[in-house]
Order: structure tokens, then C-alpha cells, then sequence
């Protein structure tokens, strides 16, 4: 009797969850999401890549061609965000504050591997 009662206290109810993604869900602006290095302010100290908790981060080569003055090294963080848990400790550790951080969650695609290297390299040509 009581499973009965509850199932007609339930049956005229608005449900509890949306209609994802047929419904969009409302995110805080301070939501910690995608996030990638500007390479016009980023100097390759590879302090981020060496604080991450989940090595999410690895620093590569930028191309010759492409090299700020600022980076001597010539090393840019790529960041796996399949890896990534989102802690932002490479934001904060950035000593040159290089990261552009979004509260952008949706990260789903069809792609084997999704990185930040496509957006940070497109930071050099804006």
C-alpha cells in the first residue's frame, strides 16, 4: 500500500531532471570548464605541466615560425582535457597568467584525443 500511495503522490509531478540536451542547463558563470594558454603571454616554464595533479598537461614545440619573444624556450602547454579534473591549479600557478578559462562544459565529440593544442596555437594568429 505504501508503494501504491507513493506512485500516485509522484504521478502528477514535474520531474526532477531536464530534457537534456533538448533543454539547456543553466551554468555559474564562475563554472570551471575548457581552458587553454595564450601563447602571446605564455613563457614555456612548464610550471603548470609539472604541478597538475593528473598530468593532464604536456608542454610541446611550437614551430619556429610561430615563436614569440616572450618564449625562449619555445615550449607551449597542451592540455588533455580527457585527462583533466578541472582543478585550475595550472590558472593558478601560471605565473604570467596565460590561461584563458571559460565555464564551457559541453567537451563531448567524436575525436580520439581533445586537446587545447588547436586553440592556444590560434592565440598567436588573433
Amino acid at each position: 500500500m505504501r508503494i501504491a500511495g507513493e506512485v500516485l503522490r509522484n504521478l502528477f509531478r514535474k520531474p526532477a531532471t531536464i530534457q537534456y540536451p533538448k533543454q539547456q542547463t543553466q551554468i555559474e558563470p564562475d563554472a570551471r570548464g575548457r581552458h587553454f594558454a595564450d601563447l602571446k603571454k605564455c613563457i614555456g616554464c612548464s610550471l603548470c605541466a609539472m604541478d597538475c595533479p593528473s598530468k593532464a598537461i604536456v608542454m610541446k614545440k611550437l614551430p619556429e615560425d610561430k615563436k614569440p619573444p616572450q618564449n625562449r624556450r619555445g615550449l607551449y602547454p597542451v592540455i588533455n582535457y580527457l585527462n583533466c579534473i578541472y582543478c585550475y591549479r595550472c590558472v593558478t600557478i601560471c605565473p604570467v597568467k596565460a590561461y584563458v578559462t571559460s565555464s564551457e562544459y559541453r567537451l563531448a565529440t567524436e575525436s580520439k584525443v581533445l586537446t587545447s593544442e588547436e586553440l592556444s596555437l590560434s592565440t598567436l594568429s588573433r
